[in-house]
């Protein structure tokens, strides 16, 4: 944790905080700006469209420009886009501030390239977890907060508190090294990597599951709000208990897709799949749970558990890796990540046409869709690495 790993972890945990402000009840406000169900599901599929296509081509560039900064061009860009939505008077003048504040999504590769190349080589997975978690720690206490302001105040009060904190952010991560551009390599056969039959089985997957879990995200807020009568504040309480419980179960689903034992042969393979299933099931009792709530201690519960979500894309990073050789790994992370924010970005806009239809069906469609999918995959196969070191081939055959 040298000066440059932990100067990028204070500004990532302040981001943190000032998203969390606001993340959990951003469909509050949309609809509070005269958006419909089916426009909100709209604008944040839309708003995933714009997050998805930055990871790809920033991943390359973080490759051949100075990564500091186009690193900190991602502050700015989020920076001017929460201002943005802060301003808006109406749901059609947010729209450009919320999908100028998804560009900034660009940054997450490009700060995990500048993260492995400050720390040096040494321990980079242990600065980039911790640095990523100081994120997901500034997210615990923010949304009890950010409920509150829009409570007392309103909700555009609140993205100009986030404002200030991404500010603050912004000079921070600005106080960083400059690191050199890297020589180019390669024989500009990459993509490649991206028709690897592991790869297309996995994400396929990979976007199937994701459907499913995330179709009952984006209005969870609305259904707590029109359903069960909760107010704003109490909404936004639950996204600490979401953070929190992302914090508690990353380290459990990880610890169960560890399968990287010498001595763990066939069983830590299947570990590694045992960590994708047990997540999307953990997703599903929380659907479940929010569903069926009547009281704030199951409502907790829900959302705790929905931090398994969070995990799961962890996991998905982490089985993409095995999936080609070391020189393609950064495609792969970045084509994984892809694969997500266009999961994301279907799951919105189907979620917006389910609750028009009723308020429960993005959650019924949830608890059907998770098992049709871990079924489907495990008896295609497709969630076991089939991936052999020569090391482990000869013990095989040995």
């Amino acid at each position: 944790m040298n000066r440059d790993v932990r100067l990028v972890g204070a500004a990532l945990l302040l981001w943190g905080f000032g998203e969390g402000l606001f993340f959990h009840i951003e469909p509050l406000y949309i609809v509070e700006l005269g958006a419909t169900p089916v426009q909100l599901g709209g604008i944040l599929a839309l708003a995933n469209v714009a997050r998805g296509a930055t990871y790809l081509p920033a991943g390359l560039l973080a490759d051949r420009v100075p990564r500091k900064w186009f690193m900190v061009g991602g502050w700015v860009t989020g920076l001017v886009g929460v201002l943005l939505v802060a301003s808006a008077r109406s749901w059609q003048a947010l729209v450009p501030g919320l999908l100028i504040y998804a560009l900034s999504a660009y940054c997450v590769p490009v700060v995990n390239t500048y993260l492995a190349h400050a720390a040096g080589g040494r321990r980079v997975a242990r600065a980039i977890t911790l640095v990523f978690a100081g994120y997901a720690a500034g997210g615990v206490i923010s949304p009890a907060v950010g409920g509150w302001l829009a409570g007392v105040t309103s909700m555009r009060a609140v993205y100009f508190v986030s404002a200030a904190c991404f500010a603050v952010s912004m000079v921070i991560v600005a106080n960083s090294s400059p690191q050199p551009v890297p020589a180019r390599t390669g024989d500009g056969r990459r993509w490649r990597a991206l028709l690897n039959g592991r790869f297309l089985r996995f994400s396929a997957f990979t976007s199937l599951i994701f459907v499913a879990m995330y179709v009952a995200f984006p209005l969870a807020p609305n259904f707590l709000q029109d359903v069960g009568g909760w107010r704003v504040a109490r909404i936004g309480v639950l996204g600490s208990f979401q953070a929190l419980g992302n914090a508690l179960l990353n380290p459990l689903l990880g610890h169960l897709a560890d399968g990287d034992r010498p001595h763990s042969g066939r069983r830590g393979r299947l570990g590694k799949a045992g960590g994708l299933i047990l997540g999307p099931v953990l997703v599903w009792g929380s659907v479940l749970a929010l569903l069926l709530a009547r009281n704030l201690p199951i409502l907790i519960l829900a959302f705790l558990l929905r931090g398994a979500y969070y995990g799961c894309r962890s996991l998905v990073q982490a089985h993409a890796t095995e999936l080609a050789g070391e020189a393609d790994r950064g495609l792969l992370l970045g084509a994984s990540d892809t694969v997500i924010a266009v999961s994301q970005v279907v799951a919105p806009y189907l979620a917006g046409w389910l609750y028009a239809g009723g308020p429960t069906y993005p959650f019924l469609a949830s608890l059907a869709l998770i098992p049709l999918v871990l079924v489907g995959a495990v008896v295609a196969g497709g969630l076991v690495t089939r991936r052999h070191t020569v090391g482990e081939r000869a013990r095989s055959r040995s």
